[in-house]
């Protein structure tokens, strides 16, 4: 358990370090593609710049979240607050298991990009040839809205779709990691993600109807699955739940 203190760069290194062994771990124990280049980042990452900064909730670029972000090729970021995120409440399994997850989350990312982003170019392609219905009807919505600077056309849209979920698969793939070693108060760390655009939590709804490895083989099937892919899962699975309550 961290002390009441601030994040410092070793402190960074060291969880990013046992965010590492943690995922070598899991994926051998349950063979899972967590992270299928693990040595190689474990490799990159000896080499690596660790940084500890007041990060602000605003998301910036395709590899930050909250509470860290990873800058390729191998620096990783980490909010130096964390430690005190459960204020004004008093939870210390909140703070303990949140910086894991954070630098479990960032490790993931890291082995995406070692692996030449495959995932990200995979799924954007993906949305390009598949879902055109879908970029139709999204680019006559920010039309409607008015201009957007990031996004100009289909494929603008189609690389944000495909950033959004590259990292609800990699917040998914983190906490596979840390429920493996029954970490505290993770499940209260996951439901508060449950309020972003694209909430994480459509994986593990689909993974209690269809199991883990159905949504780790999805996910490994580049080029053939995307969180459209996913909402329209996830949709279906809560509509059949509600016949059977209607029943």
């Amino acid at each position: 358990m961290f002390r009441r203190k601030e994040l410092s760069t070793s402190d960074v290194r060291e969880l990013v370090f046992e965010a590492i062994l943690l995922v070598a771990e899991t994926q051998r124990e349950f063979d899972l593609p967590i992270c299928p280049n693990i040595e190689m980042t474990w490799r990159i990452l000896k080499a690596g710049k660790f940084r500890s900064t007041h990060l602000t909730k605003n998301r910036v670029g395709s590899y930050r979240m909250d509470f860290g972000a990873f800058e390729p090729p191998a620096t990783i970021i980490m909010d130096s607050r964390i430690p005190f995120c459960d204020r004004p409440l008093n939870i210390p399994e909140v703070p303990h298991t949140l910086l894991r997850y954070t630098a479990t989350h960032e490790v993931i990312h890291v082995d995406d990009h070692l692996g030449g982003d495959a995932l990200y170019n995979g799924t954007k392609e993906h949305i390009l040839c598949d879902h055109g219905d879908k970029l139709e009807k999204g680019m006559e919505f920010i039309e409607r809205e008015g201009p957007c600077d990031q996004i100009g056309d289909q494929s603008d849209l189609a690389s944000l779709w495909a950033v959004q979920y590259v990292d609800m698969v990699t917040h998914y793939r983190a906490y596979v990691t840390l429920r493996a070693r029954s970490f505290p108060r993770l499940d209260l760390i996951w439901n508060m993600m449950q309020d972003m655009l694209f909430p994480p939590g459509m994986l593990t709804e689909i993974e209690r109807e269809k199991g883990t490895r159905y949504v780790f083989e999805s996910i490994r099937h580049v080029g053939e699955y995307c969180l459209i892919d996913a909402l329209m899962e996830s949709s279906s699975i809560g509509n059949k739940a509600a016949c059977k309550y209607a029943v």
